[in-house]
């Protein structure tokens, strides 16, 4: 496993944009052509514990179906981000597809951990 958080050239911290999907509108490599999102996310400010632990929770999304859901986004470590078409730039931490799919139980609250697996290049 490589230690993306010592090859980054920010601190750990920042906004979090993302993007909920349903788990069969999304490849390995990211969202299908025509895929819309379920949900969006903006978080004003994470910062990314250096031990690797977990965040406390941040936010809630209701509403979600009762299916397979992948959460797609990125840590704009450098805050540059346009906030009109947020994406991420070199070595911002992003999620990728294998890492955040979550089985959403219908009626149920699901809780889910986000992972930063690869610093965009």
């Amino acid at each position: 496993d490589v230690d993306y958080m010592a090859e980054m050239q920010e601190a750990a911290e920042g906004s979090f944009h993302a993007s909920i999907y349903l788990g069969d509108e999304v490849s390995s490599i990211g969202p299908e052509e025509g895929a819309e999102s379920l949900a969006n996310i903006f978080v004003e400010e994470v910062v990314l514990p250096t031990d690797g632990s977990a965040t406390d929770v941040l936010l809630t999304v209701p509403n979600l179906p009762a299916d397979e859901v992948v959460v797609l986004g990125f840590l704009d470590s450098d805050d540059n981000a346009d906030s009109d078409d947020p994406r991420p730039d070199s070595k911002d931490p992003v999620t990728l597809p294998s890492d955040n799919d979550f089985d959403v139980v219908g009626g149920e609250e699901t809780e889910a951990t986000i992972f930063f697996g690869f610093l965009s290049p």
